[in-house]
């Protein structure tokens, strides 16, 4: 009958220990949760809560709003730059002549021509709104035009 006594002891001794185990680290995990300067009281832990919630989403509403501003600004700077050196003329060595363009997020800027020859260097600026100009272009200043344009669509997909 000793025996009998013996062997369920252990296994109940055993399972006191774990419970207590359990017990003991679920009281730590309260602690953790509710410090004794807080009360204890759930009810004002998930306040708590709810509050820091109710922060973080103002806070978010805000950046994005700025984030917003930010972008629409960022529209009318210079966002495409593009530059075409070539020798227009035969007479001329090198090439020194160059068409830049400068386009901001709206594809809305200007093409800078400049025409170098022996007799002396004109330069040019031509407007252009939504990618098109308002006076006609030369070879090489359309195609740094569709550079410009297609070169920052491309890198954006």
């Amino acid at each position: 009958m000793y025996s009998v006594w013996v062997a369920a002891f252990f296994p109940i001794l055993i399972w006191l220990g774990v419970l207590t185990y359990l017990i003991l680290r679920g009281r730590d995990e309260t602690r953790r949760l509710f410090p004794q300067a807080a009360g204890g009281d759930i009810r004002d832990k998930f306040q708590e809560v709810l509050s820091a919630v109710e922060k973080v989403t103002r806070d978010n509403e805000v950046l994005n709003k700025n984030l917003r501003a930010v972008y629409r600004e960022g529209l009318g700077h210079v966002q495409k730059m593009e530059i075409v050196r070539y020798n227009p003329y035969e007479d001329t060595g090198g090439n020194v002549s160059f068409s830049l363009v400068l386009l901001d997020g709206r594809n809305t800027g200007m093409i800078l021509t400049s025409l170098h020859t022996r007799a002396g260097t004109r330069v040019y600026v031509k407007t252009v709104t939504k990618g098109e100009s308002e006076v006609s272009l030369s070879k090489e200043e359309k195609q740094v035009l569709e550079k410009a344009i297609a070169g920052v669509e491309k890198s954006s997909k």
